[in-house]
């Protein structure tokens, strides 16, 4: 009977490791795999948000003469432009790109040139001078007002707004890339931006 006791311990705690064993198999492991699927994903969602807007106001004149025999009729008006100019990223363009480097926990990402994405004008007439030998027409004002939205966009792009645009992008893609413990590269193509502020501490 001695005997018997150690024999049914023994065989009761081998029975109760391979129990444990088991059970502890059953449990899915974790995974030490890291994926950039939800950082490329927000990396596409921040690019297409980053815009930014512009107001200009400027005041433009217009002058056209027409010549009959020795005799010169100009027609004159100067216009005021008021507008808002949205500039931001077109993402179906080829030169849009997110590659990640799993290893290093970084990714790089390239945006095209900026482009002006929406205009808001305002436009106000005065000063107007014409006669009846050539007056101002309602294919005037249409031509001259086409003129004007150009040259809002123009004036933006001379205001900045290209680096604006590019700097605005790479601050808030550095920023959703810390956020989730990378570190982001951002380059825009054909626009030299100054040096980025500092850079939130990544996440553990």
């Amino acid at each position: 009977m001695k005997r018997v006791i150690p024999w049914v311990l023994s065989v009761a705690a081998l029975a109760a490791a391979v129990f444990l064993g088991v059970r502890a198999g059953l449990r899915p492991a974790v995974s030490a795999t890291v994926s950039a699927a939800p950082l490329v994903t927000a990396m596409r969602r921040i690019a297409e948000l980053a815009t930014v807007e512009i107001q200009i106001s400027d005041v433009v004149r217009y002058e056209e003469v027409k010549s009959w025999l020795v005799f010169d009729f100009p027609k004159s008006a100067t216009l005021r432009l008021r507008g808002k100019v949205l500039g931001g990223f077109d993402l179906q363009s080829p030169e849009f790109a997110v590659s990640p480097d799993v290893a290093r926990r970084a990714v790089a990402v390239r945006l095209p040139r900026p482009r002006i994405l929406a205009v808001d004008p305002r436009f106000e007439w005065f000063d107007e001078s014409s006669g009846w030998l050539n007056p101002i027409t309602v294919a005037d004002r249409t031509r001259w007002l086409a003129w004007a939205r150009g040259q809002l966009g123009r004036a933006a792009k001379d205001a900045g707004l290209e680096i604006q645009a590019a700097a605005h992008a790479r601050d808030l893609l550095a920023g959703t890339a810390s956020a989730f413990g990378w570190a982001a590269r951002v380059t825009v193509e054909g626009v030299t931006m100054p040096p980025p502020g500092p850079t939130p501490a990544a996440a553990p």
